[in-house]
């Protein structure tokens, strides 16, 4: 199974588990993957992260028994929110008025997607200017232990970096020393906030102390398919997603195996050269 196999079973699988709990761990599982290689992998492809795609259709199959006449209580316990309350805030600010608006509507079901018929139309977009991309390369990265930490906000990125910089600095890490980030998936509670979650590493020495907040991981060696992107946080909404739109894409087309073990992660490294900022986005392959 290529990758579009892998997750075109997990939409499926939320098709028929609509009105059941839904986690990114079982999703995971579903497509074969370690969570944070899928939270990844399931954006790239479907364009949000899981669990708005989860809300979503929860949503819009609630609209459908909404507009067949069920009770909205009843609907609001089917699709997991606590109160009615609840349910209709999460409504109205999915489809723009209360479930009352629309008692006796007629509604039809959006399909699900079917990412053999999607796959990566449009991809890069109009923004994205001629030159942002590099060729793919592979790198092998050796096995190595990071000071690792996360944040969820709405802005971890943010947030995570200047904590461990200043973590870094206190602790007299090499300010040279790798530097490695990626997005950590979050509950659906978390999303329905606007919270997002990212991870980020810096390469240590194996007896490097930790405190509170950080943690000591050993990452095992990894060979990736890597591609650079130029300027990335001159149009950031656009240019890394269609980094990682256009890499995914490479390595399919190119028939480079997958990998799927947990330790093994979608990665993202930014580096200054000659005053221009590049970030380079690391695909594991076999």
């Amino acid at each position: 199974m290529g990758y579009i196999d892998c997750i075109q079973a997990v939409i499926d699988f939320i098709e028929e588990n609509v009105t059941q709990p839904i986690s990114i761990e079982t999703c995971a599982g579903v497509a074969g993957f370690s969570k944070y290689h899928f939270h990844r992998l399931f954006g790239v492809y479907v364009g949000m992260p899981l669990m708005e795609y989860v809300r979503k259709r929860r949503l819009a199959y609630a609209m459908l028994d909404v507009c067949q006449g069920k009770r909205i209580l009843d609907i609001a316990m089917d699709y997991g929110y606590s109160s009615e309350r609840s349910f209709s805030r999460a409504f109205m600010q999915e489809h723009g008025s209360p479930p009352s608006r629309f008692r006796d509507a007629a509604y039809m079901l959006p399909e699900k997607p079917m990412l053999a018929e999607l796959y990566f139309k449009g991809i890069g977009g109009s923004a994205v200017v001629e030159g942002v991309y590099s060729d793919v390369r592979f790198e092998e990265l050796e096995t190595m232990y990071v000071a690792s930490s996360i944040r969820v906000s709405h802005t971890p990125e943010d947030d995570v970096i200047e904590f461990m910089t200043r973590w870094a600095k206190k602790n007299s890490i090499d300010p040279k020393a790798r530097r490695f980030g990626f997005d950590v998936p979050v509950s659906e509670k978390e999303h329905s906030e606007g919270l997002r979650g990212y991870e980020y590493w810096i390469q240590v020495p194996q007896d490097t102390p930790v405190s509170c907040g950080v943690v000591l991981k050993r990452i095992e060696g990894c060979k990736y398919a890597v591609l650079r992107i130029t300027d990335p946080f001159a149009d950031p909404f656009e240019r890394i997603p269609g980094g990682w739109r256009r890499l995914v894409k490479w390595v399919e087309d190119n028939g480079y195996g997958f990998v799927c073990y947990n330790q093994r992660f979608c990665l993202e490294e930014v580096l200054e050269e000659n005053g221009t900022t590049y970030m380079d986005v690391y695909l594991p392959v076999r």
